[in-house]
């Protein structure tokens, strides 16, 4: 039984054991008249079974097994094509990185590797944006259409699971900012009564004092 387990392996230990003896957090992995259970050891020696614990793990769709042996032509490079949709490059750790000029492929990467996707799962007006917007600021090194880093603040307080790549994307181009645009987005602030005061002095002293006029 599990309780005689627990105490050959925690009390009684076999002369030619030399595992840890059995606590909280160890897996048992009970055969009986053929069949096989899996007990998670918890609090205070109980026992809770984990059919999970035999299941296979779901096999990730990669970016190799769908490639169609076809090379698609970007300013940027050559890229191989693969049938896999945008939800399932982004599951396989892919993020946007830029479109084809002709809007039918996107190119998506995950900082070592580039494949191209069909985009005729994207909607007309997305396409045509990121077409028009996506492909020509590239120029400056810049995606106007990537999330700034106060969009991504947000998103993260509210809960939501934020994207490495987006994060790396948006420091990036919160660092390739002229200095003179950094500036104005900030707040400016309005300067206290006792600077407005110096300054006033300041202009004062400036002036020629008046001349007096002579008695006569």
């Amino acid at each position: 039984t599990l309780d005689e387990i627990y105490r050959r392996f925690n009390i009684e230990h076999p002369a030619d054991y030399k595992g840890h003896s059995l606590s909280t957090g160890d897996i048992v992995v009970f055969r009986q008249d053929g069949k096989q259970t899996a007990y998670y050891v918890d609090e205070g020696a109980d026992y809770r079974q984990v059919p999970e614990f035999f299941a296979q793990p779901e096999k990730q769709l990669t970016p190799d097994e769908g490639m169609t042996g076809e090379q698609i032509q970007t300013p940027r490079g050559r890229f191989y094509l693969t049938d896999r949709s945008r939800e399932q490059m982004e599951a396989a750790g892919y993020g946007f990185h830029h479109q084809s000029e002709d809007g039918r492929y996107l190119i998506m990467a995950n900082g070592t590797r580039a494949f191209a996707i069909p985009a005729q799962q994207e909607s007309h007006i997305k396409t045509a944006e990121m077409s028009t917007e996506q492909n020509y600021n590239m120029i400056d090194g810049m995606m106007n259409n990537a999330p700034s880093m106060e969009e991504l603040e947000a998103r993260a307080k509210a809960g939501e699971q934020i994207s490495l790549l987006d994060v790396a994307e948006a420091a990036k181009a919160e660092a390739k900012k002229p200095k003179q645009t950094r500036k104005t987005t900030q707040k400016q602030k309005k300067p206290s009564i006792r600077a407005q005061l110096a300054a006033a002095k300041e202009e004062q002293k400036k002036k020629p004092p008046a001349r007096e006029k002579s008695k006569e």
